[in-house]
């Protein structure tokens, strides 16, 4: 199997749409050897978990991580498993447990015009603009990022970079014109931003996204607030 290694390309080639499945099929093909711990519920079944995956497509098309908020956050009484219909690769609660749900081979219909080249993280909370304003909080909450969680995005980061070569890390508002607080200010500066400066990893380049969405806010960039728990 061969990885895409970090070369320059195009970032609007990153993302079009494959179409094809690399003979690789719905394959959860590395064991987390590099420190993270991860648990795998890409094998736990619920109804209609299959329909989710639109199609298999090639490990080495998959050049970024795209940084999400679920926008709630439930009762962590039965762990991970109550996030098992998340639409995305990986969730991370506010506890800091990181889950894989969906193998990276699988295109899902989570980050809009960033699917084909992209794998999607989802970090459990509702969590405020910079205007401190959460979506919905009469129903959903407002939350607070947890060090917890930053931790995890980090070490999943890392992760990625170390064992597919990543080398973008993208927000969801880049891709979308209606998520604009997504994954909001804390989500990116602690972890988007961070992979940026410490890792070296492409974000598209100040004023970037896709026909009809939002770039990163320079606010976001330099937003300084890091989880205190």
């Amino acid at each position: 199997m061969t990885h895409h290694t970090g070369g320059p390309r195009p970032l609007d080639a990153l993302f079009e749409d494959r179409g094809d499945d690399g003979g690789e099929g719905f394959l959860s093909w590395w064991p987390f050897p590099s420190g993270v711990t991860v648990e795998d519920r890409t094998d736990t079944p619920y109804p209609h978990s299959e329909h989710k995956r639109a199609r298999p497509r090639p490990a080495d098309s998959v050049y970024a991580l795209v940084l999400h908020q679920m926008a709630f956050r439930r009762s962590p009484s039965r762990g991970p498993g109550r996030y098992d219909k998340v639409t995305a690769h990986y969730i991370i609660t506010e506890s800091g447990r990181l889950a894989q749900l969906h193998p990276v081979t699988t295109y899902l219909y989570a980050s809009n015009g960033f699917n084909s080249g992209s794998v999607a993280v989802e970090f459990a909370g509702n969590l405020p603009s910079v205007r401190g304003r959460c979506w919905s909080p009469d129903t959903h909450g407002c939350h607070e990022l947890t060090r917890a969680q930053v931790e995890a995005g980090r070490g999943l980061l890392r992760h990625l970079v170390k064992e597919i070569g990543l080398t973008h890390v993208l927000a969801h508002r880049q891709a979308s014109g209606s998520r604009t607080n997504c994954p909001g200010p804390d989500i990116w500066y602690n972890v988007g931003q961070w992979g940026v400066d410490e890792l070296g990893l492409k974000d598209g380049g100040s004023g970037f996204h896709l026909t009809g969405a939002n770039p990163i806010p320079d606010q976001w960039r330099t937003w300084g607030r890091s989880p205190d728990r």
